[in-house]
């Protein structure tokens, strides 16, 4: 089988995260990390040591090399979909991090460009597949809590003047696209539709209260669900010194608790709480006050699901599809708090 050749765009802190998960993935499947570039010369030479792998002078470079199969972008959040386009229309798959694109126009380019050139596209969220995440999803999938009354998530996260000052790119519009949901908090949007299934309506409210940024770092959404269900969606990076997620899930007949991804309670009517179900106090594993504060596994499976999908001739589990289902939802909260108005999410999506 041939091997697969992975690059790497972008040098920033999630860089590691997926140069690691692919080395290790070499020991197991037909992949090799091959080579990486970065707008700073020096920083590409720096990782392509650290990791014994070659470097591309431009991304342009980088697309056009034959040697190449799959990219990943870990770039700011503003190039995401510029650079997903670029790499499709060269042939080459990709692995993008989140969010995928920042816009709605942006959004809508990624999908038709990646199904124009025919390319597989895996848009990062780790998350879902952490074994809290999916005990809780086919728990409530399957009736178990049965009808479903609510579905929250809080993510009261801090992070410094100096995170913002030192990026440059964070908290700005046109790089960061948003701020306390759209960079640290899509991950819980993400797992509270992907749990409770599709949103129909927000009705928000987001203020920028500490931090001289040009986004929100304070954020509280009303959710109504297709089912008929309510839930709350509250992110700030304004809250020190910073709380890990925490996800409630409430049905007729039971509650499902996480702290990011592991259980905090299980409590379903007339039934023991399974034996493979570990109720813990906390998680070592948060992003609530450091940026660097993730496991590296969720990678690891992602981006093997990625090289899977390759050799297997299929979607990978999370596309450009499933992708852009947060930040539709990220951007109907922005318009409602611009508004003053609930938007209905069908109708945001098609205009």
């Amino acid at each position: 089988m041939k091997t697969i050749n992975y690059g790497i765009i972008g040098c920033g802190l999630i860089a590691d995260w997926h140069a690691q998960s692919v080395k290790i993935l070499e020991k197991t499947k037909p992949v090799k990390l091959y080579a990486v570039t970065d707008t700073v010369a020096e920083r590409a030479k720096t990782f392509a040591d650290k990791y014994g792998i070659k470097v591309f002078a431009s991304v342009e470079e980088m697309l056009s090399s034959p040697e190449i199969d799959v990219v990943s972008i870990c770039t700011p959040s503003g190039f995401h979909s510029s650079l997903a386009c670029d790499a499709a229309r060269h042939g080459k798959n990709i692995v993008v991090e989140k969010p995928m694109a920042i816009t709605k126009e942006q959004l809508d380019e990624v999908e038709k460009t990646c199904d124009r050139y025919n390319v597989k596209l895996s848009s990062i969220s780790q998350l879902r597949y952490e074994n809290g995440i999916v005990k809780t999803r086919e728990a409530i999938r399957s009736g178990k809590l049965g009808k479903m009354v609510c579905g929250d998530v809080y993510m009261k996260m801090y992070r410094s003047k100096e995170y913002y000052a030192n990026g440059g790119w964070r908290g700005t519009i046109k790089l960061d696209g948003g701020g306390a949901l759209m960079n640290q908090g899509i991950h819980g949007v993400d797992l509270l539709q992907y749990i409770m299934g599709p949103v129909k309506s927000v009705y928000a409210k987001c203020k920028t209260l500490v931090h001289s940024i040009e986004v929100e770092d304070t954020a509280i959404a009303l959710i109504e669900y297709e089912s008929g269900a309510l839930g709350t969606i509250e992110a700030t990076t304004s809250v020190y010194p910073g709380y890990a997620k925490r996800f409630e899930f409430h049905g007729e007949k039971g509650t499902i608790k996480l702290e990011e991804t592991s259980f905090l309670e299980w409590n379903i009517e007339g039934e023991e709480k399974p034996e493979d179900i570990e109720i813990v106090g906390s998680t070592t594993h948060n992003s609530a006050n450091r940026p660097d504060g993730i496991a590296l596994d969720g990678h690891i499976l992602q981006i093997g699901d990625m090289i899977d999908a390759l050799t297997e001739n299929r979607a990978p589990f999370i596309d450009q599809h499933e992708g852009r289902k947060p930040v539709d939802i990220i951007l109907a909260i922005y318009e409602s708090s611009a508004s003053g108005k609930p938007v209905d999410l069908a109708e945001f999506v098609k205009r």
